[in-house]
């Protein structure tokens, strides 16, 4: 029996291995073709090695330390290759997600009064909802209908459609949610006043296509920073926006950032403007529109992110340092309390949220978030694009997984990466900001009030849209970061100073009035006039009981002239203090031809009525 050969068993699976990585990392075409050509040397290098120290004989025959750095080289080979199978399918894995439809969901809640009784949405029997050009509320309004039969009645104001619900002339009302904030910030006395019966979720597709050619042509990206965590397909206000445009070719960026509060018309509208951060709540789509309308630009990409996606790029970055213009402390309200200095600040993903949210500490308000909003995407940038993101890659991936959403196709994508690795370029960075004035207007979204807008400063709406186009002929700017960072410090955590207590009611030390009855119910005959404090004690009160009369008010004023039927009696009593006590009995007035009916068990017969004793008796 021939004897088997280990040697070139070993030979032969290495180097079925090695040209089946080789034809993986082809096909992921991610990787730019000088280093690719240079990894396949390499790899025929090593199997030609690996054959002469394992398989060929030389007239002195073999040698053990000849076959230990044989199977040393073949086991080193094979990690190497099973770390960027490792890496490149992570890569995949990433771009097969993205490949998804994008789609926005709208949740439409079904709300009706907090103190009524209705339980299910199959108790409800109309409804009342505001339609308009961008919303899919009639697509909610047919998926209701599928479970239950109900009549809808259209409203073109806000405030009558929510007094009808009030004043219960409807049971219900269908809004979307981020329409419910809306209006939540005009009265906050809703807040308190609604209950949700049930949430209607419509899915509607993505669709904006205007590919470029990412590594030879200018494009634009519209960067979404929305105002919440959590699922970032839902609808909603869109906080940061930000028009980035980029020549690969020249290596320059241009981030233009538009006030959220910017007064425009949104496309695909008649009538008022609205908010720019409105725009986010009828979809990417509308917000993308406006803004080329606004700019005069063609808006190829877009990328949305909210909270939880920021903390997690940063953090998955190992941090970024970031170029803050002012030193300040940021308040409670945007998620963490820490003192910024003037200069590079190295940030954590909480630190970056933090200073990109604050805008109440900062001159300028709101102009002054955006500024800082572009200093941490050039942080980003700068960190990403640097070798140190090697190291980091996989954590990068994973960490974005469903926390982002784009519609830039995993090929557009493939050739930036590839791009990036081939040169291994800095950009310029370039910021600009619009600005305007403040104004009060109405708005599309809610037209029965008017809301602080900022009204556009045409001028700098010309200037953005001239460095746009600077950059697409291929102009560079003066960029508006270091190359380097230097002096870079660390973000304090600053202790939040304790909430301020609100200042309660003294303590009223004493008696304070009570007020007790013979019966809680009272029956009389219809049209029999009744003393409304009979039955009535009141006690620790310095005054006697006459003097107490006027003190005593009810919502029944002449018990006389009432109809047949139950009523509720509402005893005030006030004391010289101010001090306040309620007490509510039942009157039952019984029609006439009941009069001489004997009186039930708990009732007063009348006449005669009992003599109330003084406090002094």
């Amino acid at each position: 029996m021939k004897k088997i050969n280990f040697n070139k068993i070993v030979f032969i699976i290495i180097s079925f291995l090695t040209i089946l990585f080789m034809g993986f990392i082809i096909k992921a075409n991610m990787i730019p073709l000088k280093y690719l050509i240079l990894i396949i040397i390499f790899l025929l290098l090593i199997l030609v090695g690996i054959f002469f120290l394992t398989i060929y004989k030389s007239k002195k025959g073999y040698n053990k330390i000849r076959k230990t750095v044989g199977y040393t080289l073949s086991g080193l080979l094979v990690i190497l290759m099973i770390i960027i199978f490792y890496y490149v399918n992570i890569t995949l894995g990433f771009f097969k997600d993205l490949d998804e439809k994008n789609y926005k969901e709208e949740n439409f809640l079904v709300l009706v009064l907090n103190d009524s009784s209705f339980q299910n949405i199959v108790d409800i029997g109309n409804i009342g909802y505001m339609a308009n050009e961008l919303s899919n509320i009639n697509e909610a309004l047919i998926k209701l209908n599928e479970t239950i039969t109900v009549e809808s009645t259209k409203y073109e104001n806000t405030n009558e459609m929510f007094d009808a619900l009030i004043n219960e002339k409807l049971d219900s009302i269908l809004i979307e949610e981020s329409a419910m904030t809306i209006l939540y910030e005009q009265h906050e006395e809703y807040e308190d006043t609604f209950k949700i019966l049930s949430t209607i979720n419509i899915k509607t597709e993505i669709e904006i296509t205007k590919k470029a050619d990412v590594t030879n042509q200018p494009f634009s990206v519209y960067i979404s920073g929305i105002d919440s965590y959590g699922s970032i397909a839902t609808v909603s206000r869109s906080d940061v926006n930000m028009v980035v445009t980029i020549n690969p070719v020249t290596k320059q960026i241009l981030l233009v950032s538009i006030p959220r509060d910017y007064y425009v018309q949104l496309r695909g509208t008649t009538g008022y403007k609205d908010k720019l951060t409105h725009a986010g709540i009828y979809g990417v789509e509308t917000s993308v529109g406006t803004l080329e309308d606004l700019l005069d630009v063609e808006i190829n990409y877009y990328v949305r992110v909210n909270f939880s996606s920021l903390e997690k790029i940063v953090d998955s970055l190992g941090g970024i340092d970031v170029y803050s213009k002012y030193s300040f402390t940021s308040s409670k309200a945007t998620g963490g309390t820490y003192y910024f200095s003037e200069g590079y600040n190295h940030m954590n993903g909480k630190q970056a949220l933090s200073f990109s949210r604050e805008r109440k500490v900062l001159p300028g308000g709101d102009r002054a978030r955006g500024i800082n909003q572009q200093a941490v995407i050039d942080g980003i940038v700068r960190k990403a694009t640097s070798p140190a993101i090697i190291t980091g890659y996989s954590k990068i991936l994973n960490s974005l997984k469903g926390y982002f959403q784009t519609n830039m196709s995993d090929t557009d994508i493939q050739k930036l990466i590839k791009m990036q690795l081939n040169d291994m370029a800095s950009w310029n960075i370039t910021s600009y900001n619009l600005d305007g004035v403040d104004g009060w207007e109405h708005t599309y979204s809610y037209s029965s009030g008017t809301s602080w807008v900022m009204i556009p400063d045409e001028n700098t709406v010309i200037e953005g849209q001239n460095l746009i186009d600077k950059v697409i002929l291929g102009e560079l700017l003066e960029s508006s970061y270091d190359k380097e960072a230097s002096d870079i410090k660390d973000p304090v955590y600053v202790e939040p100073e304790p909430e301020e207590k609100p200042i309660e009611d003294p303590v009223i030390v004493g008696t304070v009035p009570s007020i007790t009855f013979i019966t809680d119910t009272i029956t009389i005959t219809k049209g029999t006039k009744y003393d409304l404090l009979l039955g009535v004690i009141v006690s620790d009160i310095e005054d006697d009981l006459l003097s107490l009369k006027p003190t005593v008010s009810t919502d029944i004023i002449d018990t006389s002239t009432l109809e047949s039927g139950d009523y509720t009696i509402i005893y005030t009593v006030t004391d010289s203090d101010g001090n306040i006590i309620k007490a509510t009995r039942n009157l039952i007035v019984k029609p006439i031809k009941e009069e001489l009916l004997p009186p039930t068990e708990g009732e007063i017969p009348l006449p005669p009525q009992p003599t109330l004793p003084t406090k002094s008796e």
